[in-house]
């Protein structure tokens, strides 16, 4: 969990004030992130969105703002603790929490308390099921993933003129997404066979049982539902067994993760995600890639930041119109947001009577050469998708330029 909650003292950093204003003249934004245990490295990527704001919004004519930092660790309990105490030192919005079981409850306690929360990265629909009146998500839920995802296979087959036999999911067994998959299946009329599911223990050292159960099912395509970590280690074990799918997919974080490219290196390459992103023809996203090359030169601009940048930026744009930190006025402006320049796919940003933006749709990103390029929709591709994968084996120590995006 988070060390011990023995620290619970270190669950919070130290307010950062960011502007010399008064009190209550200055937004304080509790950013809700795990910081520690096995979602850390997740956490920490979302929190370089928060470093871009500071960097960027100010030059976008947005106040500066404050932030209380606070660890969710890796349960839900710890998230809620973690909450609990953002509120207690001042935070007037909330930002967070990136782990959906942590969200669910998160949101739960923000609503009682009053306190305005907008969702980075949490795709579990019952967030905004619930007729929350200061819960706003700027992420697609998961049944809108598992759609678009099955949307843009059939694109990519069309593409590459390439359709596998058979698939199998392999997926974190927090029952979260699986059930939307099989669902969504035949709803789709999908040009292959699912095998059965396999799940897995996103904890575990060791995925030797489950990579080999899947290609036991005599699937010639994988399809995971993963994280950065446990994605590496599945490569991994598909590097070891050598087993090659046709297709490496991925309708959630992971495979075009940076972690997952400089883990694997050459190995990472066509490995194919459908996922939230950002859009690379967007003005806005220029700037923000070039503020992230500034911020950190070796860690390209990825989803976590992207998304987290954008729930800031959602939060000081309502501040801005709000001209207060109540939460009814709050509130009210998120309730009216609409913003046109952003990073993310579709129009722009806005939300529904439940408090989600229903706009945002979901682009492919493949890995290649060293690089995540989006390939799909054609409106937004740096690149043309490659099917079917290549062997490991026949892979080699490629002596050429290997870029980063």
């Amino acid at each position: 969990m988070l060390q011990g909650i023995a620290g619970l003292g270190s669950l919070l950093s130290s307010t950062h004030i960011l502007a010399a204003r008064a009190a209550d003249e200055t937004l304080v934004v509790g950013v809700l992130l795990p910081r520690t245990g096995y979602l850390a490295g997740s956490g920490d990527s979302c929190f370089e969105g928060v470093r871009l704001a500071q960097r960027l919004l100010p030059r976008l004519g947005l106040p500066k703002f404050a932030i209380v930092e606070a660890d969710t660790g890796e349960t839900p309990e710890s998230a809620v603790m973690a909450a609990q105490l953002a509120i207690d030192r001042g935070a007037h919005v909330l930002i967070g929490c990136y782990d959906s079981g942590q969200t669910v409850v998160v949101a739960a306690l923000a609503e009682r308390r009053r306190v305005p929360m907008i969702v980075n990265v949490a795709a579990a629909p019952s967030i905004t099921q619930q007729g929350y009146r200061y819960i706003f998500r700027n992420f697609p839920e998961a049944h809108r993933i598992v759609a678009d995802s099955y949307a843009l296979q059939k694109q990519l087959f069309e593409k590459t003129k390439f359709t596998p036999r058979k698939v199998v999911v392999l997926h974190i067994n927090n029952g979260r997404g699986i059930e939307a998959i099989q669902e969504m299946w035949s709803e789709m009329h999908m040009p292959y066979e699912m095998a059965a599911p396999i799940a897995y223990d996103p904890k575990a050292a060791d995925l030797s049982k489950e990579v080999a159960a899947a290609r036991a099912s005599d699937a010639d395509a994988l399809w995971t539902v993963s994280r950065a970590d446990d994605a590496i280690r599945i490569a991994r074990e598909l590097i070891e067994q050598d087993w090659t799918p046709s297709i490496l997919m991925s309708s959630n974080a992971g495979l075009h993760d940076p972690a997952y490219r400089d883990a694997l290196g050459l190995y990472a390459d066509y490995a194919i995600t459908f996922a939230p992103y950002f859009d690379p023809n967007k003005n806005l996203t220029k700037r923000l890639q070039r503020a992230q090359f500034d911020l950190a030169p070796h860690t390209p601009l990825g989803t976590l930041q992207a998304y987290t940048f954008e729930a800031v930026l959602i939060a000081m744009d309502a501040f801005r119109r709000a001209r207060s930190a109540d939460p009814d006025l709050l509130a009210a402006a998120l309730r009216a947001t609409d913003i046109k320049n952003n990073v993310t796919p579709g129009p722009g940003i806005s939300f529904d009577a439940k408090g989600q933006n229903t706009s945002l749709g979901l682009i492919a990103i493949q890995n290649l050469r060293g690089a995540a390029c989006v390939v799909l929709p054609d409106t937004a591709a740096q690149a043309s998708p490659v099917l079917p994968m290549p062997a490991w084996s026949a892979r080699r120590i490629d002596t050429g330029t290997r870029h980063r995006s």
